[in-house]
């Protein structure tokens, strides 16, 4: 399912002003001047700063179904979820679109003396290569972008890009270390070079955490990082910010433009996740009503028409105590008063035809969408985009609770020095301040809204549960899944790489395949590279990064 918006036109003059962009007369003597040549690279700028954030929440959405952070309903399988096409506009942007400009602002911003612009250029560029490494393995990088010279170009080894990647950050670092020029509507930190700065630190740390399986060594590393400065606080967080705006252009967030207008949400949420907030803990999840927004709070009145599974066998091949048909029914084990009360979402690889139930699934909610927040008013969200905060959310890709669960990781796993019950802490107090700081932006009910002894209790029993486990990582990782709403990269890293959360409901088919390894390669790649060959199934492929045994997840 793709839902990407294009917030602006791209204007023609960025690619009308012809070979001025790639020569500039001479050396400019004050970056901190604007000049044309100055004023076509912001141009590119910010049109890499929106394309940027289309590629993120198409990797995100292509990434959500596999972890359970929406329905998968491509295919009862995974190898039928998506096809190699799916993954076409995802890399097109990349190749196409995003890395050659910016090796222009690169170019440009090196030859000017714009060191702002370079730094920040070259951490998303970085962010970028990691990323295709983490969804394809060996991808091209040293041959790419030579154009007619090189027409098929071979990947690189995904060890290498991802080093390379990481010899950006250093650059990057250092030109923001000697800031000069600022980047004319900085859409991410508005120019807070400080900012850039701990982004660039938190993605080295990222990389240590990530490929601790081949680098076991990284947890001193992961000390230094964050002695240097990560991103520890709400300000820092990396993500998109959307707008209000509805047409001309629409500046709203995606899954809201998808469900807050008419026809209501083609999303389908993911019914096991959904449980989790609602019915495995004794303390309500602060973020449900944040999260989620219920269009039906009663589902025992549907017909076999909307509802066909209501009826149907519990999958026999499921452990028992999971959500079956919907999050809330019937609720094995647990609050009763929550059974058949609206959290209507898919199971695990329910590929069904759609019934006419789109305004009774349950809705993407105030966070991060810009959504509603569930006060139990249970109405529909056809209504022309005039609801709860207007679509003005996020796109999270970084933030401070992400940064806290791979530290617990880290500490954990790597013997980084940190206490990994304080960072658990930290993460999910930092998760629920997020999606609680939402109400900013649209109301919510008090009556509904989660107080302090509710956040203490449920952070309380998390840390029991903590405390007397024998597999801490587990719980860890179960948190740090429940802080990714919106975010499907992290968990599809996180899951091949520490093999949890486990427990985790099925896919509804017995013999579903297993778990990715990692995607295939689009079918433009392949189609058109001439040194490009397709994976024999989602599992012969590893990222270099994951030498866990097929079948760790599922």
């Amino acid at each position: 399912m793709k839902y990407i918006v294009k917030l602006f036109l791209v204007l023609g003059l960025i690619y009308a002003s012809g070979c001025s962009f790639f020569e500039l007369e001479e050396k400019l003597d004050n970056p901190n001047a604007p000049t044309a040549a100055s004023a076509e690279m912001d141009l590119v700028m910010n049109n890499v700063m929106l394309e940027f954030v289309q590629f993120v929440d198409e990797v995100s959405d292509e990434t959500m179904p596999y972890v359970r952070l929406v329905a998968m309903t491509g295919g009862e399988n995974y190898e039928n979820q998506d096809s190699p096409a799916s993954f076409d506009f995802m890399w097109s942007q990349a190749y196409s679109e995003l890395m050659p400009d910016i090796n222009l602002v690169i170019a440009l911003a090196e030859e000017g003396g714009f060191t702002v612009h370079s730094g920040a250029a070259k951490i998303l560029k970085a962010y970028i290569m990691f990323t295709l490494v983490d969804l394809f393995g060996d991808v091209p990088y040293s041959e790419a972008f030579q154009g007619v010279d090189i027409p098929s170009p071979k990947a690189d080894p995904g060890e290498q890009v991802y080093n390379a990647a990481f010899a950006l950050l250093d650059e990057a670092i250092n030109d923001l270390k000697n800031p000069l020029g600022e980047i004319s509507n900085d859409l991410y930190y508005d120019n807070n070079v400080d900012s850039w700065i701990k982004l660039a630190n938190t993605l080295k740390l990222r990389y240590y955490v990530n490929t601790r399986l081949v680098n076991p060594g990284g947890g001193a590393n992961v000390a230094s990082l964050v002695s240097a400065g990560v991103i520890e606080d709400a300000a820092d967080d990396f993500q998109f910010q959307y707008g209000s705006n509805r047409e001309n252009p629409d500046s709203r967030h995606p899954y809201y433009s998808d469900g807050y207008e008419t026809g209501g949400p083609s999303w389908y949420l993911s019914n096991y996740y959904m449980f989790l907030f609602i019915g495995e803990t004794q303390t309500e999840d602060p973020r449900t009503r944040y999260y989620f927004y219920r269009q039906d709070c009663d589902e025992t009145d549907e017909n076999f028409f909307t509802l066909d599974c209501q009826d149907g066998p519990y999958p026999f091949h499921w452990p028992d105590g999971l959500p079956y048909c919907t999050a809330s029914s019937p609720l094995f084990g647990s609050d009763l008063s929550k059974a058949h009360s609206g959290y209507w979402g898919r199971d695990h690889g329910n590929a069904d035809g759609i019934p006419p139930d789109d305004l009774k699934r349950t809705a993407w909610g105030l966070y991060p969408a810009g959504g509603k927040f569930d006060a139990n008013d249970c109405v529909d969200v056809e209504n022309q985009g005039k609801d709860g905060g207007l679509g003005a959310g996020i796109q999270p890709i970084i933030l401070s609770s992400y940064v806290y669960f791979m530290r617990a990781e880290a500490a954990l796993e790597m013997n980084s020095g940190e206490d990994a019950r304080e960072m658990l802490e930290k993460g999910i107090r930092a998760s629920i301040a997020k999606a609680m700081s939402f109400e900013s932006i649209a109301p919510v009910d008090p009556a509904y809204k989660p107080d302090q002894a509710q956040i203490d209790a449920y952070v309380a029993e998390i840390l029991d549960t903590y405390d007397n486990s024998s597999d801490k990582l587990q719980v860890v990782m179960k948190e740090y899944w429940k802080a990714l709403q919106g975010m499907g990269l992290e968990a599809f890293n996180a899951f091949r790489r520490t093999c949890r959360p486990t427990g985790m409901q099925p896919t509804r088919e017995a013999n579903p395949g297993d778990f990715p390894k990692t995607f295939w390669y689009p079918a433009s790649y392949v189609n058109r590279n001439q040194n490009a060959q397709q994976k024999a199934s989602l599992t012969a492929v590893s990222v270099f990064w994951d030498t866990n045994p097929v079948g760790c997840t599922y």
